[in-house]
């Protein structure tokens, strides 16, 4: 009941026609398809108390009752029906035999009231009192036999022969119609230790002896036993029932207390040691004889297991190896053994390995190898004969080498964790074809090289060129161990999941045509394998025996199977059926091709029945819905193979599936439509008359915009006139507006300008008293020096904390202020700012003002002014003293800065006063040099001032400034 079923009593087990399991128990009806069971116990009945299988199974009339025999339920077209009886099935005195045990209460004999009879075709046999009658064709009954008094009678058909088995009296007795045969041979027939099942529906009969299962065959007037398994313990599990699937190899065992028991007969056979605390991991082994292998420690092994121990010690079990005289070579730690093939491999020799860490030893077409490693690089030293006295060659790789071969006869392909190596012989010279991690190199009976890999896959190497073939979709074989061809077109690989069985064909076809398919089938331990964990890193790995049997190593011993026999499942054609869908929460109904779907369906479960009872993994289904689909989209064949369907809008579908049916790559198709009604709203008839409706309402729409449209024209030919008007003092203001951006842009040009020419005196007389300090050894004079660069520096950082208020000055409207500032202040300012400068030119910086004058304008431009004529003063003077006066006269201040210096030339005192007269700037060129002076005759004119340069006697310029001083 925990795997699905309904109740743990099993009471009959059959087959159908299209190969579904069927089963009856005490809870309903139940049907097995190899993935999960489907009961049927809502059938309008109240009696789900069921016996045994009657009917025909090739006319699909499989009949069984349930107790009393109230009911009569017929299974036709997969399903059971209740059907009604014509005449009475039980009268009270006639028993139709079940098909297994016949007995009778100990120390009682039968009832005399109670008959028991026997169909087979045409033919019936009444079983009444000790006496056996036959009833022929015409209706004549005749006693043919009376048996002799016994607690129990074994009876059983085959081949439409009835035997009576008198377990007591160790008698069989044949009955073909009028005809009886006594046997008084004792056999494992009448053995009183025998116990047999048989079932009449499918023609099978089992013997059990000693928990050994045998099925009967009856052929030529000889009873047969063919034996199926041993099964341990077998009466303790109350068993009532048995079948045979001939087909999937599999024997199913019905109790009436501990469900259904399903045996995979193996098509497999792992032999194993089966000694206490001896491990059975498997690794390298050697053919031994016809039908044996031996491995390295010596035991030597039959498909039933290790059959005799040689007692080689305990060695590695990776490497093993014949030499050319049949000596058996494995390795042991850094030493060689040579076991003496002379001496029935009693006998040894032994050859030690000094230095590095030995790996492997190995073989190749007459070549001896053995590789020494310090787990980083490797080298392969070759040998020509199994003594290994004298390397023939020695070659370096990185990695740990894993395996060689002699690709031809000029070349050696090897391979290491750090890659794959071509060796050329003649020239000793290495190249790396790929870089991975290489876990052999096999070269198969066809010829082929395939090079497996940790994690890469399987490469085939042809023409020195490797060719990756497709994996598994579980990508199992991205770490396969070894490959065998068999003689029937097939590779087998083994992996750390499971066993592979590939088209040869296929294979190679695949790396001329990417879109070829590739149909791998694989075998688990659900096809009788004591582990799916095969083992590779040993050479060699896998063997093709004299016998045709394969043998590959496991983690549970050595597998051996023989490929001819082994057997691959696929769905057989016409044997899948969709027909049930579950819409919802919904109870599962069936259905015929297409199905209705209301809008608001949530999900609708479409199963795809099909009788498959092999690795559900090899089952592939697939599936897709017209304009949906692109591609084909896998189903996974879990406990339940169905497709759901989810999230589509109303509308006509097609869902096509296809099942895999064959290994070449044939599918079986099959077609589901299904319609998902629509809303009201969603219905075309409504989309058209919402449509008409629309397109309605869109025509008036348009009929009276255009009448609001053409009365609008007549108020916007008014506004017309007046917007061109506006427009045209908009267009006024922007280009005002421009104008001003560009005034704007060349202002901030200008004071870049500006405070890069301010700072430019300041540090280059810095520089200056730097480089002098620099040169001068005598310490008051550096000590004058560093208080000029001290106090230059701090007036600079004055000057600095000024520029915020330097960037308005071309920027600003604001000519005039609120509140007065110090003329004095300003040049007392910038008299400490350039005093130390003019010093060391000789100059000297004089303040003769008498009062202190309060100004309005614009404190920053007055003293970028003052500041830009001070600088020319210091800059172009010696010797010079530089004064500073200004005095108010009403509404005016006169500013005068003179020096006495060499001053200006008539022609720079003629420029410019001639700069300041032109009233277009844009029109004035200028000069290299006196940008300053520029400058100061640009925010002269900005403040609405006059300026004016004149000569000094005797020597230098003044400098003279009218500033209209208003409040």
């Amino acid at each position: 009941m925990d795997n699905g079923l309904p109740q743990n009593s099993i009471k009959d087990i059959v087959k159908d026609k299209y190969g579904f399991i069927w089963l009856s128990t005490d809870n309903g009806i139940v049907r097995y398809d190899g993935a999960g069971f489907q009961t049927y116990s809502k059938l309008p009945i109240d009696n789900f108390h069921f016996g045994g299988f009657y009917g025909n199974i090739h006319s699909d009339s499989i009949i069984l009752y349930n107790d009393y025999e109230e009911n009569k339920i017929l299974i036709n077209k997969r399903t059971p029906k209740i059907i009604q009886k014509k005449y009475p099935d039980y009268t009270g005195k006639v028993f139709y035999w079940s098909g297994r045990i016949l007995e009778r209460p100990k120390n009682k004999k039968i009832e005399a009231e109670l008959q028991y009879l026997i169909k087979t075709g045409n033919d019936k046999y009444h079983i009444y009192r000790e006496k056996v009658f036959y009833t022929d064709k015409k209706g004549e009954k005749k006693r043919i036999c009376t048996l002799p008094k016994a607690n129990r009678y074994n009876i059983f058909i085959s081949n439409n022969t009835l035997f009576i088995i008198d377990s007591k009296n160790r008698e069989t007795r044949r009955i073909f119609r009028e005809s009886v045969i006594t046997d008084k041979t004792p056999t494992l027939f009448n053995d009183p230790n025998t116990k047999i099942y048989w079932q009449q529906l499918t023609d099978q009969t089992f013997i059990i002896h000693n928990d050994d299962i045998y099925l009967v065959s009856y052929h030529k007037n000889e009873l047969k036993l063919h034996f199926v398994t041993r099964y341990e313990n077998f009466a303790n599990y109350r068993f009532g029932c048995m079948y045979y699937d001939a087909k999937y190899n599999r024997l199913y065992l019905g109790s009436s207390i501990k469900g259904l028991n399903i045996v995979q007969l193996t098509q497999f056979h792992t032999a194993r040691k089966n000694l206490p605390y001896v491990d059975d991991v498997s690794y390298a082994s050697l053919p031994f004889s016809d039908n044996t292998i031996i491995d390295a420690l010596g035991y030597q092994y039959t498909k039933y297991g290790a059959i005799k121990e040689h007692k080689f010690g305990s060695n590695e079990k990776y490497y093993m190896l014949y030499d050319n005289d049949g000596n058996i070579m494995y390795k042991r730690k850094n030493m060689i053994f040579k076991r003496h093939k002379s001496s029935g491999y009693v006998t040894a020799d032994s050859i030690l390995f000094k230095g590095k860490t030995s790996n492997g030893v190995f073989r190749s077409f007459g070549l001896y190898g053995i590789s020494e490693t310090d787990f980083i690089n490797s080298s392969l030293h070759l040998f020509s004969d199994s003594n290994l006295k004298k390397a023939a060659f020695s070659f370096k790789y990185q990695g740990i080498i894993n395996n060689f071969i002699k690709y031809n006869n000029h070349d050696l392909l090897v391979g290491s964790t750090h890659g794959l190596y071509l060796t050329s012989l003649d020239t000793r010279k290495t190249v790396l074809i790929k870089r991975f991690n290489v876990k052999n190199i096999v070269k198969t009976r066809d010829g082929n090289i395939w090079i497996t890999t940790n994690k890469e896959g399987i490469f085939l190497l042809k023409q020195k060129k490797l060719f990756k073939i497709p994996l598994d979709e579980q990508h199992y074989l991205e770490s396969a161990h070894d490959i065998l061809d068999d003689p029937f077109g097939y590779y087998w690989i083994s992996s750390n999941n499971g066993l592979f069985k590939v088209s040869r064909q296929q294979l190679l076809r695949s790396f001329e045509n990417n879109n070829s398919p590739v149909i791998y089938y694989r075998f688990t331990k659900k096809d009788g394998l004591l582990t799916n964990e095969f083992n590779g890193g040993s050479v060699p790995n896998a063997h093709l025996l004299p016998n045709k049997e394969m043998v590959f190593p496991s983690m549970e011993g050595f597998v051996f199977f023989d490929p001819a026999k082994v057997r691959t499942y696929y769905p057989e054609k016409n044997t899948i059926f969709i027909e049930r869908v579950k819409i919802g929460r919904e109870a599962i109904t069936p259905f015929h091709q297409h199905i209705n779907l209301e809008n608001d369906y949530k999900s609708a479960d479409i199963f795809i029945d099909l009788p498959y009872y092999a690795d559900s993994s090899n089952l592939k289904i697939e599936a897709k819905i017209d304009y949906q689909d692109r591609k084909w989209e896998k189903i996974e064949a879990g406990n339940q193979r169905k497709y759901t369907l989810r999230n589509l809008g109303p509308g006509k579908y097609t869902l096509h599936i296809r099942v895999l049916i064959s290994p070449n790559g044939e599918y079986q198709y099959q077609t589901v439509t299904f319609e998902i009604k629509p809303l009201f709203y969603q219905t075309k008839f409504f989309k058209i008359v919402l449509f008409l409706f629309l397109s309605l309402i869109v025509i008036l729409i348009i009929l009276n915009t255009t009448k609001f449209i053409r009365k609008m024209n007549k108020v916007l030919k008014k506004k017309v006139s007046n917007m061109s008007q506006e427009l045209q003092e908009t267009s006024q203001d922007l280009e005002n507006a421009k104008k001003s951006i560009q005034k704007e842009s060349e202002y901030q040009n200008k004071f870049l300008e500006a405070v890069n020419h301010d700072l430019t005196t300041p540090i280059r007389f810095i520089a200056m008293l730097a480089e002098k300090l620099n040169e001068e050894k005598d310490s008051e004079v550096q000590k004058e020096y560093f208080e000029g660069i001290h106090q230059t520096s701090e007036e600079l950082y004055k000057f600095t904390l000024t520029l915020k208020e330097y960037n308005k000055l071309y920027a600003t409207n604001i000519v005039f202020e609120e509140t007065g500032f110090s003329l004095n202040e300003i040049f007392e300012f910038k008299q400490r700012l350039f005093d130390i400068i003019a010093k060391k030119k000789n100059n000297q910086i004089e303040i003769r003002s008498q009062n202190d004058i309060l100004c309005f304008i614009n404190k920053g431009i007055i003293a970028c002014i003052i500041h830009n004529i001070i600088d020319n003063a210091v800059k172009y003077s010696n010797d010079s003293i530089i004064t500073l006066f200004a005095e108010q006269n009403g509404e005016r201040i006169s500013l005068q800065i003179a020096d006495t210096g060499n001053g200006m030339t008539d022609e720079q005192l003629l420029y410019y006063n001639a700069i300041y007269r032109n009233t277009d700037d844009k029109k004035t060129p200028f000069k290299d040099s006196g940008f300053g002076l520029h400058m100061v005759i640009q925010l002269i004119k900005k403040i609405n001032a006059e300026i004016k340069f004149t000569k000094n006697t005797p020597t230098g310029t003044i400098v003279e400034i009218s500033l209209k001083n208003k409040n």
